[in-house]
């Protein structure tokens, strides 16, 4: 005989069995990863979500031993997820305020009276037994709707990229390029050194003299276009536009200007020089960093360090917004098991791996990532680990003073290691290789223009580099595959965009003065 669910019996269930316990210890971890999902996976969530409820399930299981009540219990158990989970997000209002010129933001004060609010509320509840069941269900009912809600966001941004959608170009297996030489093709490296500025800017804002970097440079044979500048001014845009060699508005035409930006991340992942390289039989070679889901994960060879950080970016973020930010603050100073040690394991991992790639047999595409001079900032001159705390005060984000210590610290360093690396690149190929060591955008600080002033330097096979002063990334390609595997692509006009408060696709254009004041 068929079970029949009535709207009786789920009503039933709902005043009962307390659903809103497990859903309020979900929310947390499930709307964090929508809000973030453009750039962790999705499987990133499911250890903390895992622990998370299992830990509820332990806490309601004893308080209903303790009560006999579920309804009781789960109320209970949803005061402590409650008490857990929103400390960090009420405490970030109240550090702002002071009372008679006495500061009131700190953990040992808000702590007590966090805590006591709740346990008030429990206190409360315990003596209103008639409430529980009515209270139950509109528990359920909110906490249900609740966590749809980022469920339904999450679910529609793995369905868009279950199957990517693609440039019409890459979906076309058609060659664009070929390799007509019986010699061995070069392998071909770009280097992104993410938010590296260029020297003018770098000398006027940082007050950092790079003239020394730029002519080592010079002396293992590379070409610096002195006055370049990125397309964009954010790495998702300019990573997609160079590796496709084409402007974002010729790839997507009549995008909104507020429109979700994870539709770059397929025409990122399997972008038209990709596709033209392994056409030929390159191998695709990536490292890991920690904004996951610009990594091409599918690559034929996928560096990923092992990392000594007991959290991830996600769970420390996640954690930040819970009471376990008292610990966190606490031990910021030694924060070296906390999130931005990841970026400092991944990224001297990738600079040990790279020096050793060209061992790898045959010709390979490498794409290197490194999330440096861009903030966290965590490299010393020599290497060493460094913490230069956020401004709680001003949004989380750096003082212009630690911007410019962490900048400083950071070019040093990488400056030094590209300088090893470089030349054993260069010595332990086979076939002299193509190496393009850029930014992907500029800085913020000194005006807006400075978003887009990046480094750009070529180390091209050949006496004379055709790479020009003022070159922007959608013409690098462009110039790599006419010049040295018979393309036809010819030069885009080099054009900057940022985009403005109407949203990440309502661009305005940069022009490039360099020539006329240099």
């Amino acid at each position: 005989m068929p079970v029949r669910c009535s709207r009786g019996a789920i009503k039933e269930l709902f005043r009962h069995i307390p659903v809103h316990t497990f859903s309020l210890a979900a929310y947390p971890i499930v709307g964090l990863l929508a809000f973030n999902i453009d750039q962790i996976y999705a499987q990133g969530a499911l250890k903390p979500l895992l622990i998370s409820l299992s830990i509820t399930a332990i806490i309601l299981c004893g308080l209903r031993l303790l009560s006999r009540s579920w309804q009781l219990a789960g109320l209970l158990t949803s005061l402590l997820v409650l008490w857990f989970f929103l400390y960090g997000r009420f405490y970030i209002p109240w550090n702002s305020i002071s009372v008679f010129g006495l500061e009131s933001g700190r953990h040992r004060y808000f702590l007590v009276v966090w805590s006591g609010i709740i346990l008030a509320a429990a206190l409360w509840l315990i003596k209103r037994s008639r409430i529980y069941p009515d209270l139950t269900v509109a528990l359920n009912i909110f906490s249900t709707i609740l966590i749809l809600l980022p469920t339904i966001q999450i679910s529609a941004f793995l369905l868009r990229n279950l199957t990517p959608s693609r440039n019409p170009e890459v979906n076309s297996v058609t060659p664009l390029i070929s390799w007509t030489d019986d010699s061995i093709p070069p392998d071909i490296y770009y280097i992104v050194l993410d938010g590296y500025a260029r020297s003018d800017v770098l000398e006027q804002v940082y007050g950092i003299d790079n003239t020394s970097f730029l002519g080592d440079l010079r002396q293992l044979g590379f070409t610096i276009a002195e006055c370049a500048q990125s397309n964009y001014s954010r790495t998702s845009h300019s990573l997609t536009s160079t590796f496709n060699m084409e402007y974002i508005q010729t790839i997507k035409s009549g995008i909104a200007p507020d429109e979700d930006p994870s539709w770059l991340l397929p025409y990122l992942k399997h972008n038209l020089v990709r596709q033209q390289l392994e056409g030929l039989g390159y191998q695709t070679i990536v490292f890991k960093n920690p904004w996951e889901r610009f990594v091409w994960d599918d690559a034929a060879i996928v560096y990923k360090s092992s990392g000594t950080a007991l959290l991830s970016p996600f769970e420390y973020l996640l954690l930040r917004t819970t009471v376990a930010r008292v610990y966190l603050d606490v031990q910021e100073a030694k924060n070296s098991q906390l999130a931005d040690y990841t970026n400092y394991e991944d990224t001297l991992y990738a600079l040990k791996q790279l020096a050793k790639v060209p061992d790898i047999l045959g010709p390979k595409f490498v794409f290197v990532h490194l999330i440096i001079p861009h903030s966290p900032f965590v490299f010393g001159p020599d290497g060493e680990k460094i913490d230069i705390p956020y401004d709680a005060d001003a949004g989380n984000i750096y003082t212009w003073e630690d911007d410019k210590r962490g900048n400083v610290a950071a070019v040093s360093y990488i400056n030094k290691r590209m300088l090893e690396i470089i030349p054993q690149l260069i010595r332990d190929s086979k076939t002299p290789p193509i190496i393009v060591l850029a930014g992907d955008h500029g800085t913020p600080w000194g005006g807006y223009q400075n978003e887009v002033k990046i480094l750009a330097a070529f180390f091209t096979p050949g006496s004379q580099s055709l790479f020009y002063n003022s070159i922007t990334p959608v013409n690098i390609f462009r110039v790599v595959f006419d010049t040295y595997f018979n393309g036809n692509f010819g030069l885009l006009p080099d054009t900057s965009y940022r985009f403005t408060q109407e949203g990440r696709f309502d661009f305005e254009e940069y022009p490039n003065t360099c020539d006329e004041t240099d």
